[in-house]
């Protein structure tokens, strides 16, 4: 299977573009080469993203199989509940935020705002929850208020990176039975048993971990460990493009700041680190493979800047997000399901 993937590591055919009705529409790209995200800007205010969705699915849904993004700019929208609208409309099925690792604020039972890390820090590429047995297919942002500079959220397709990353480090994780993700509750750093689960009963924390396909380790009432086991590479659910779709480098040791790492090194054990990743089969990551696919990411990388109003679609089998450093207040919601 491997073999047959690296062999043919093409970036897939892009389908002539499903257009949408030109009179009430711009359709365009940032960026011809990019080809991500796809835009539709409406030519009136007045136009209504819901009522405009819904005219229009079949081709929307054909058009994010086909791209992965689409940025819906210069729509009617104003506040949250315009927001919600929206979601209800988009997504069968709203996902809750089990197993997040990063902190929101709940604005809503649909809403939330996006990760909450001090401004003046990135938050690297990654699809959401991507170490869960079952991950949310859809991802749902609307741009409340734009900070004043930076804080775009660029975004990466991972068939994409899939093709940059090196073929001996694709195969390395096929050898050695995919990656594997480490995280411990209670040490101190990072979140703590209720954070993590919300509940600190054990019984309720084994259930959900069963349910999850995650492995857990009770070493204490108030500190835990699990560890997921899952494969590098994931072919898309309808289009079976092979995406690079994990965790392994975000929360790969060598992604750490230096100081950061030098003070974990001398308190913890690896796998006592607050997150971990290696492979599947518990050998190390060799930090050369890991700076190979930071720059695979890189390289996919695009950036646009967000307008108040905007909304941001992405399949999030197939494109990876983050967030870049800012300035001012910045106000981005987010939703995701299915």
């Amino acid at each position: 299977m491997i073999e047959d993937i690296v062999e043919n590591k093409q970036l897939h055919d892009h389908q002539n573009l499903k257009n949408l009705p030109n009179e009430v529409v711009n359709q365009y790209f940032f960026n011809e080469e990019d080809r991500l995200p796809l835009v539709y800007e409406a030519k009136q205010e007045a136009i209504n993203l819901q009522s405009f969705y819904q005219q229009n699915e079949e081709q929307i849904q054909a058009n994010l199989l086909e791209y992965g993004a689409i940025l819906f700019r210069g729509f009617e929208l104003e506040n949250v509940e315009d927001f919600e609208g929206v979601i209800q409309t988009v997504l069968e099925e709203v996902t809750p935020y089990l197993g997040g690792a990063t902190p929101r604020k709940v604005i809503s039972s649909k809403v939330s705002t996006s990760t909450e890390f001090p401004s003046d820090q990135e938050i690297s590429l990654h699809n959401e929850l991507s170490y869960e047995h079952s991950i949310p297919s859809k991802l749902l942002f609307f741009c409340l208020q734009q900070p004043v500079k930076g804080g775009q959220t660029q975004i990466a397709d991972v068939n994409r990176v899939f093709d940059y990353i090196d073929s001996e480090i694709i195969s390395a994780f096929y050898n050695n039975n995919g990656w594997k993700l480490i995280r411990n509750y209670g040490m101190g750093f990072g979140p703590n048993v209720e954070s993590g689960f919300g509940t600190t009963d054990v019984d309720e924390i084994k259930r959900e971990c069963e349910k999850r396909d995650v492995e857990l380790q009770v070493i204490k009432s108030d500190l835990l460990r699990t560890i997921h086991l899952r494969s590098a590479v994931t072919n898309h659910p309808n289009s079976d493009l092979p995406l690079w779709l994990n965790h392994i480098v975000f929360w790969h040791s060598s992604s750490l700041p230096k100081q950061y790492f030098e003070y974990m090194s001398n308190a913890f054990a690896p796998e006592e680190f607050p997150y971990f990743t290696c492979y599947g089969n518990g050998e190390s990551i060799p930090d050369e493979f890991a700076e190979n696919i930071r720059a695979a990411y890189r390289k996919a990388e695009v950036v646009f800047d967000w307008q108040k109003g905007d909304v941001l679609l992405l399949d999030n089998y197939r494109v990876a997000h983050g967030r870049k450093p800012f300035e001012g207040e910045r106000k981005i919601l987010v939703s995701m399901g299915n």
